[in-house]
């Protein structure tokens, strides 16, 4: 029977007990094996079964495609905080390599945790369990996690040496740098080509998620049409959403050598465009904000735009209900998300956010202040009397149009930037066989290199062209639904207008004394960031006296900071103590 993955996947808001639960450590050493779909999948199933055998129910902790030199292992340190709360007492790994990153950090997370809080660990396949009390068995214990970090980084070093060898000399030319290739493509003679028939599915993949479509409905859609990822049966949801984040699709991609901090360019068939990779990107970003937030059971008005100036998200959190008592429940605030990431072993900013926003005021509030700049802007209803009142058939036209060309200006730069590649390497080897005499290599590489870099700026500043004309047309298609009579939309239809006008709303807490004279906070100021600079823009006549002579459009600010606005202080005030006499 096929278990899914995330039924098992961890929850700081579900209750588990430790006697009775075995949580089990999933991590493999790249994206790549994420994307391959194997390797995680590979190890929960051992994990299940394990766990089945012991009489246990599994918990897992999928800290997905994270190297063991790396340091954002956020679910290791989840671990670790859990234990101390006494909530682990049986933990599961299927390798020592997948666990640590060396002998030292194994010593510390044992001698720290697994001893003193008495923790059962086991691993592998047959889930042995070590064993912390024999010397001679704990002594053997520390050099089998010696020897595997010695083969890990001698295995690293080998690998790496190899891509960095190919992708010096040969990464202008789609060279396979090794492993399994990516869905869409194969290879032949060790170059990357497209897969056809697999190239349809990843632009069909990329083009539902841009129009909405959920992760879940696209791996049911392709799970049900028979199209398997690399290496599994079926699609995951972190498969798909790695992905969905690879901007290898677009022909182009580059890795970074962590040892000699040297970046290399890979350049291959391109499946999809930057403009839908652009669209993607947003969508996944727009996604990603509310991800794994239990509190959104009802839809709230500025969840989707909100950000704590701590850098987490702020979401709505509408509870109702009734108490035991009788006494009805009816909470409608929005809240710092800080906190709850927290408790899910995510590495926060400290925050002084400390107080929720009532949710109504709030939303009066900011809809208030965007309505008064909306009515002041000349630039809107500039925007609108241009763009909209002109064909619209003929600018999606000109839009479509310029576009391709911009795309096919990025494949000609990713031919020059190939050539240059090219030409640097050509320069190394005549270096190296000495060809080239000592006072011309410099200047020759110093000249490839700024070319490379100017070549690459101009393909950044391409692909942005690219993004400015899809937010045009987004622009242009909200104009001519909301535009005519857009204060009357934020009454209407609050939401779908907003969209248009504001990119998010960064909330910042408002310090000062409260009523017993103690600092806290008071309140919140909110910096709105619109799409357009229509924050205090001004319309200036060419001549007051004969405006027939036209005017010209200063452009405002994108931000509009809010007035504060203060929380509610419940409660009664501290009584004065009085000595009795």
């Amino acid at each position: 029977m096929k278990h899914n993955i995330e039924h098992y996947e961890y929850s700081p808001t579900k209750k588990y007990d430790p006697n009775k639960t075995l949580f089990g450590y999933l991590r493999v050493s790249s994206k790549v094996q994420v994307e391959e779909g194997n390797s995680i999948d590979n190890q929960f199933h051992t994990g299940l079964t394990i766990s089945e055998n012991m009489g246990m129910t599994l918990c897992v902790l999928n800290e997905g495609g994270t190297s063991s030199i790396s340091e954002s292992k956020d679910k290791f340190f989840l671990i670790q905080r859990l234990i101390s709360e006494k909530l682990i007492k049986h933990l599961w790994y299927f390798s020592r390599s997948r666990w640590t990153r060396t002998v030292l950090e194994d010593l510390r997370v044992k001698n720290s945790y697994f001893k003193p809080h008495k923790v059962s660990v086991y691993e592998g396949e047959s889930g042995s369990k070590r064993n912390f009390t024999d010397p001679n068995e704990e002594f053997v214990d520390n050099i089998l996690t010696g020897v595997q970090q010695l083969d890990r980084e001698n295995r690293r070093l080998v690998s790496v040496s190899g891509k960095r060898h190919l992708s010096r000399h040969y990464g202008d030319t789609g060279v396979f740098l090794g492993g399994t290739p990516r869905f869409g493509y194969q290879t032949v003679e060790k170059k990357w080509v497209i897969e056809k028939e697999e190239s349809i599915w990843v632009k069909k993949i990329f083009g539902w998620y841009s129009q909405g479509k959920s992760i879940k409905w696209i791996k049911t859609e392709l799970d049900s049409n028979g199209i398997s990822p690399r290496r599994s049966n079926t699609w995951s949801l972190g498969t798909l959403r790695v992905m969905l984040s690879n901007e290898g699709y677009t022909g182009y991609y580059k890795w970074k050598d962590k040892e000699t901090e040297d970046e290399f360019t890979i350049i291959i068939p391109q499946i999809i465009s930057h403009s839908l990779f652009n669209k993607t990107k947003k969508t996944m970003k727009r996604n990603q904000k509310n991800k794994g937030n239990n509190l959104r059971k009802y839809e709230s008005l500025l969840s989707d735009f909100m950000t704590c100036s701590c850098g987490q998200s702020i979401t709505g959190n509408i509870n109702r209900g009734t108490r035991k008592s009788g006494e009805k429940i009816n909470s409608e605030v929005y809240i710092c998300s800080s906190r709850s990431n927290y408790w899910k072993g995510k590495k926060v900013n400290p925050c002084e956010n400390r107080r929720t926003l009532n949710m109504n005021d709030t939303d009066k509030f900011v809809l208030n202040c965007i309505k008064k700049v909306v009515n002041e802007s000349s630039t809107l209803k500039e925007r609108f009397k241009n763009d909209i009142m002109k064909d619209k058939n003929k600018q999606d036209d000109e839009i479509r149009d310029e576009k391709k060309r911009l795309e096919c200006r990025i494949r000609n730069y990713d031919s020059q930037i190939e050539l240059t590649t090219d030409s640097i390497s050509k320069v190394e080897i005549n270096n190296m066989l000495k060809k080239i005499d000592d006072k011309v290599y410099p200047k020759l590489m110093r000249g490839l290199k700024d070319e490379l870099i100017h070549l690459e700026d101009e393909r950044k500043k391409t692909i942005q062209e690219i993004d400015d004309l899809d937010n045009r047309k987004e622009w242009i298609d909200w104009l001519g639904k909301f535009g005519k009579e857009i204060e009357k939309n934020l009454d209407k239809k609050p939401h779908e207008t907003i969209q248009g006008l504001i990119k998010e709303l960064v909330v910042y807490p408002v310090m000062g004394n409260n009523r017993d004279n103690e600092t806290k906070q008071i309140g919140h100021r909110i910096k709105i960031h619109f799409q357009l600079p229509i924050v205090k823009d001004q319309l200036s006549w060419n001549d007051e006296m004969g405006k027939t002579k036209g005017y010209t459009l200063k452009k405002g600010n994108k931000v509009y900071q809010t007035d504060d606005l203060p929380v509610n202080v419940g409660g009664r005030p501290k009584k004065n103590k009085q000595t009795r006499v």
